[in-house]
């Protein structure tokens, strides 16, 4: 009797202890995904890890069990641990410099970093061990009739992101990959930021080795220092410029008389990562296909001669910077500035300006991207009594113009020219949570009317200037041609026409592409 007792109660713990387990796992999956991820994808973490937990525990042949339960469960105590490392030590998600920094390390640096960080390797292992002895507590959780549930729930629920995602890609945005949105609904995320940068290595690498060999003649255009400026979310319908009512563009007007300024300028998409690799490279919105982001201002500049800079306060790496991070890197010098605002690239164009030689130096502001209130120091608000999203949104205008008159005064003892456009504008709706927002799908005009203009400096001959209202619509889908001209660069497959001769002869149907890639003719847009 006393036997049966102890039997009964061994197995009352074990089941307890077996529950124990199963709560903790749960638990630190939880806990660990809410320090950073939002509460729909905590929910859906956890389910996919209940879901594998439950079905690893109802697998009969315990050498199977352990095979698969020790490849999914290391790489998901590999995934947790990355996280807490990037909290714990940095305070910050595990994001893509961290892995850049993992796939580039040698052995030797490796080694010395687990001496280091050695906390986080017992935190793998702690975390693969708890585990490991959940899915082999040997305690029947689930009645035998039921066991082969918890797999074909997994496997439906698997197939249910995988839907959704394809979803997404058709009706919003295939700028992410469908593999990087259903792994991210995953206790696996942190591998999205690994896939990403191994795409991003592979584009770079193929923007490159890929370069064509050029045919090309050069014309002297009386100009030694160019300096194309891509701008960020910038609206025509809020600058002073293009008759908006606030004083926005104060020192872009005060330089009317030096300016080509483009009145319809239209970009290709409504988004950074579509909209600057159409407007630097040979690819178009009808021609799309990644061999043509080797063909770029970048790649024929450096044939050309000149010595070619790219300073950014846009991200390097990422879904959405990857190609132009890509065509950045051909250049001779390239840097990202993270700290300040976008006024901290002008000590780099001061010291640019200082090297003899002809140069092409391109400088790729954050503009007015949301949120806008971000994008200015506090020193430079001037609209402060208007509704709140319409001050931060005109003072991250204005502060951009602040910016254009200061390269404009540095410019303006060399013989120079600027070139500016705004990547893509923004909509404009009061009923949204972020008043100024990206278009995504069935982008209204709104979001396409950008800005542009050419700037020459006082130094600059006459008869090398075009000045004036350029009142013809053109695409920034055009800006690599347009870009080549006004370098003085001509390919030999091309007749050889001046920058306005071309602009003058510009007659062209102007297509846009939305984030799921279906095209809108622009006159048929609203």
């Amino acid at each position: 009797m006393s036997l049966a007792l102890e039997k009964t109660r061994y197995e009352k713990v074990r089941v307890v202890l077996s529950w124990m387990l199963f709560i903790i796992s749960v638990s630190t999956v939880v806990i660990v995904n809410f320090i950073n991820a939002r509460y729909n994808l905590v929910v859906n973490r956890t389910l996919v890890f209940v879901l594998l937990l439950l079905t690893l525990l109802c697998i009969n042949n315990k050498p199977l069990k352990n095979i698969i339960g020790l490849i999914a469960l290391t790489l998901i105590a590999a995934d947790l641990s990355l996280q807490l490392f990037a909290w714990s030590n940095f305070n910050a998600k595990f994001a893509y410099g961290f892995a850049l920094s993992v796939m580039n390390t040698t052995g030797s640096e490796a080694f010395s970093m687990l001496g280091v960080y050695w906390r986080s390797c017992v935190t793998f292992m702690g975390l693969l061990i708890l585990f490991m002895l959940t899915i082999n507590c040997n305690v029947n959780i689930i009645p035998s009739k039921y066991k082969r549930y918890p797999a074909i729930l997994l496997a439906l629920l698997l197939t249910g992101y995988t839907v959704q995602g394809i979803l997404h890609q058709l009706r919003k945005s295939n700028v992410d990959s469908l593999a990087q949105r259903i792994v991210n609904s995953t206790p696996l995320s942190t591998a999205i930021v690994f896939m990403q940068a191994i795409s991003d290595m592979s584009i770079a690498s193929d923007i490159n080795k890929n370069t064509p060999d050029y045919a090309i003649s050069v014309s002297d255009t009386g100009i030694d220092n160019y300096v194309l400026i891509i701008g960020e979310s910038e609206r025509t319908a809020n600058m002073s410029i293009y008759g908006y009512e606030r004083e926005t563009t104060p020192k872009l007007e005060a330089e009317r008389k030096n300016l080509l300024l483009f009145q319809h300028a239209i970009s290709p998409a409504p988004v950074t990562i579509m909209a600057v690799p159409l407007a630097l490279t040979a690819a178009s919105v009808q021609e799309t296909a990644p061999v043509k982001y080797s063909d770029n201002i970048i790649s024929i500049a450096n044939k050309a001669g000149y010595d070619t800079y790219w300073y950014s306060r846009q991200g390097k790496g990422g879904a959405y910077n990857n190609v132009i991070s890509g065509i950045a890197m051909k250049t001779k010098q390239h840097q990202w500035i993270e700290q300040g605002f976008d006024d901290a690239l002008l000590p780099e164009l001061e010291s640019v300006l200082t090297k003899p030689g002809k140069k092409l130096i391109v400088l790729h502001l954050y503009g007015s991207h949301e949120p806008a209130c971000s994008r200015f120091p506090e020193d430079a608000s001037v609209f402060k009594n208007g509704n709140k999203d319409d001050d931060c949104y005109d003072n991250s205008v204005r502060f951009t113009d602040d910016i254009m008159g200061k390269v404009f005064s540095q410019l303006s003892h060399t013989r120079a020219s600027v070139f500016y456009f705004s990547d893509h504008a923004l909509i404009r709706d009061p009923s949204r949570v972020v008043v100024y927002s990206h278009a995504g799908a069935n982008p209204p005009r709104e979001a396409l009317s950008v800005p542009a203009f050419i700037w020459y400096s006082p130094e600059v001959e006459i008869k090398n200037k075009w000045i004036g209202d350029y009142q013809t619509p053109w695409s920034t889908d055009d800006a690599n041609t347009l870009s080549e001209l006004w370098l003085g660069i001509h390919r030999a497959d091309n007749n050889t026409v001046s920058m306005q001769e071309w602009l003058q002869n510009y007659q062209k149907p102007i297509i846009i592409m939305d984030t799921t890639g279906k095209k809108f003719n622009w006159k048929d847009m609203h």
